[in-house]
């Protein structure tokens, strides 16, 4: 039997059944052609064992349209296979591209949805598991193509559908994880491109500021907490909880208190004073009237004003 994905073969361009496609926008082929042309076709297009194309419209067409070249190099991507469970996912991932396994979901979704609602008292057609009851379609073909879950499957569909050309290559080549490639995706075309271009420290300091726009509001988030009992974070990158503001207050006014300390000690760092000096300066505010958070802020102060103190003596 032949092993899936491994097996190239030169396949007529003109035998190759293309079929309804998700993505309308092909881009710019003359761009792809040149380079094909100048480098070859490093990754062969997909097709089913009935040459049905699985992925590489664009790639067909470069070959066929714009090079004007009679075959092209192709895998059999054996679809019965993979849903007779003959096929490891774990091959999937190491063998195509995330874009390359959405193709191959969708293929897997047509076949294991022929299967729905099928009786368990006969034979099965070629020998193809049943569905189990209960299950979506979407999750199972996202297991067989190699996704962790039906979302990051989802958010692969999502990228391959919306994005343009330059953020699906970084999602292919691991420049770029799913889920950052699925939030670039919902940008506008040219705003996509225009992230897929930044250095790296810039594009993924772009992706966190759009993964903050798809948090919560402040109000949903403590709702959604209310609802299940987690705390969840807000766009303003602040964690609600299920408890009341007035409880929740406390907490968050001592955790400031905290930070503010440890803030001032790492400016103190090279502080020529002794220990004993800076803890006489800190017991003057230990008094019984003051909470622990004015207690930590007043010592905070106080440490910041003995660096200013020692910075201005420095100067002189």
């Amino acid at each position: 039997m032949t092993t899936h994905g491994m097996t190239i073969i030169d396949v007529p361009c003109d035998d190759i059944s293309v079929g309804e496609r998700h993505r309308r926008d092909l881009g710019d082929l003359d761009v792809l052609a040149a380079s094909i042309a100048a480098d070859g076709l490093l990754q062969p297009i997909g097709i089913t064992e009935d040459n049905f194309l699985v992925f590489g419209e664009r790639r067909l067409r470069a070959f066929q349209d714009v090079l004007r070249r009679h075959t092209i190099p192709a895998r059999v991507v054996q679809v019965r296979s993979i849903t007779a469970g003959e096929y490891a996912e774990n091959e999937l991932r190491k063998d195509f591209t995330p874009s390359e396994r959405v193709a191959i979901g969708a293929a897997l979704e047509a076949e294991v949805g022929s299967r729905q609602g099928e009786r368990t008292d006969l034979e099965l057609r070629e020998n193809f598991p049943e569905v189990p009851p209960g299950s979506r379609t979407a999750e199972i073909a996202a297991h067989m193509a190699g996704f962790g879950n039906r979302k990051t499957y989802e958010q692969a569909k999502r990228v391959v559908e919306r994005a343009v050309d330059e953020v699906i290559a970084q999602m292919d080549s691991e420049e770029l994880s799913v889920n950052a490639a699925a939030l670039i995706a919902d940008q506008p075309p040219e705003r996509q491109r225009e992230i897929a271009r930044l250095p790296e420290p810039e594009r993924q300091e772009a992706v966190r500021k759009l993964r903050r726009k798809d948090l919560p509001t402040p109000a949903e988030a403590h709702e959604k907490a209310k609802q299940t009992g987690k705390a969840f974070l807000d766009r303003n990158l602040q964690w609600q909880t299920p408890m009341p503001m007035e409880e929740r207050r406390p907490l968050i006014e001592r955790n400031l208190a905290v930070m503010a300390v440890i803030d001032a000690m790492r400016e103190l760092a090279t502080c020529p004073l002794t220990a004993a000096d800076v803890a006489s300066g800190i017991g003057e505010f230990d008094t019984p009237d003051m909470d622990f958070a004015g207690k930590c802020r007043a010592a905070a102060a106080f440490l910041q004003h003995i660096t200013q103190e020692l910075d201005s003596h420095a100067i002189k």
